[in-house]
């Protein structure tokens, strides 16, 4: 990945650099012969959009740190942490993995304490600070609730949508034979899903970071080079002797 984003980085800069070096050197070229070429259109907007920022950078800086303000100050509310929580259960890429350690994290914790002894609602009471996600704490809550009525635990985990049927099936399983056992296996199994997934994000990761390069590139290449090219090439001159 470094090497992804520092060719970002780099890529990012020689194209604000060029636009704000070369592309006026490249006009005063054309004044400077008397051509009537002009610069390509996409160079053209992206010099304006450049100069607009520098001239006008106290907006979207007022805009960046409002929205960084705003943000923070809503995911600082009840309402406003569990939807962050539930968003990095649910986000593109790392949702998954995030939701996996999570709760990898927590059966742990409650295989160690059924095996002390503990009852479930007591094991699912003490386990749960483990984690920190408002999400999964509302999960854990609600099944010890379920106990309480006589309900299964294993509900809430399932009606979330975040669990895999495959994990409350194990569990399921657990709860009619051994549930201390049937958790070192969905712990294993658990191990091998963090790992194939974190395979996964390893493929995507470096695929994205190389589209994203290639954007910038081709921008680069659009609003920097080609009218440096078409100075190479001289073909202004014609214009410029009034051909």
């Amino acid at each position: 990945m470094i090497p992804n984003v520092l060719q970002f980085i780099g890529l990012l800069i020689m194209l604000i650099v060029g636009t704000l070096v070369a592309v006026p050197a490249i006009e005063g070229v054309y004044t400077a012969t008397g051509s009537a070429a002009t610069l390509p259109k996409q160079t053209i907007w992206f010099n304006n959009l450049v100069h607009a920022i520098i001239d006008n950078w106290y907006l979207p800086t007022a805009i960046i740190i409002g929205a960084a303000v705003g943000i923070i100050f809503y995911i600082n509310t009840p309402k406003g942490k569990y939807n962050f929580h539930y968003f990095k259960y649910t986000m593109p890429i790392f949702g998954k993995l995030i939701y996996s350690l999570d709760f990898s994290r927590f059966i742990k914790a409650m295989m160690l304490n059924l095996n002390n002894g503990m009852r479930i609602q007591d094991a699912l009471e003490v386990s749960k600070n483990i984690v920190r996600n408002y999400v999964f704490l509302s999960m854990v809550e609600t099944a010890i609730n379920n106990i309480l009525i006589g309900q299964s635990w294993i509900e809430p985990f399932e009606k979330s949508g975040l669990s895999s049927s495959m994990i409350t099936e194990m569990l399921k399983i657990g709860m009619q034979t051994d549930l201390s056992e049937m958790m070192q296996k969905l712990i294993e199994y658990l191990e091998i899903d963090i790992n194939n997934t974190l395979e996964k994000i390893m493929k995507v990761l470096p695929q994205l970071m190389y589209s994203i390069v290639g954007v910038v590139l081709i921008f680069f290449v659009l609003v920097v080079l080609v009218p440096m090219l078409e100075v190479y090439m001289g073909g202004f001159l014609f214009s410029a002797a009034g051909i």
